[in-house]
């Protein structure tokens, strides 16, 4: 089986980071293109609150934090050449993980044991992280 794509999802907790450098590894010796999957769940949370009372959330809450997670993530993918970004805030991680997952089409999918409940909903060969 060749290996041409991996994802791995990234929540910035230790374990996710371990799960990060397991992907690029991975990515680096196979020669496949890394995506880096990280879903900002509190600013979805944020704009989802704020539209129910009626009130806006600060128009740049979202590249705020997408920029804060960039620059968290830049220097860890420092010698990984292919790789892919995807920052979103869309809903809860699990829940977006398995339309990623989809989306991307990779031969391998890295997470954390905090999402392993989703497995046998992903189209992929995972790499469970604990």
């Amino acid at each position: 089986m060749d290996i041409n794509k991996i994802l791995v999802c990234v929540d910035l907790t230790p374990l996710s980071l371990k799960a990060l450098e397991w992907a690029k590894f991975l990515a680096q010796k196979l020669g496949a293109e890394l995506v880096v999957f990280h879903e900002l769940e509190d600013v979805y949370t944020m704009i989802k609150t704020s539209a129910s009372f009626g009130m806006p959330a600060s128009p740049d809450l979202r590249e705020k934090a997408e920029k804060s997670v960039v620059d968290k993530l830049t220097p860890l993918l420092k010698g990984c050449e292919n790789y892919k970004l995807i920052i979103e805030a869309k809903g809860k991680t699990a829940d977006r993980l398995i339309e990623v997952v989809n989306d991307e089409n990779p031969q391998l999918t890295v997470i954390t044991i905090e999402y392993e409940r989703v497995v046998t909903k992903l189209n992929s060969q995972v790499l469970v992280i604990k």
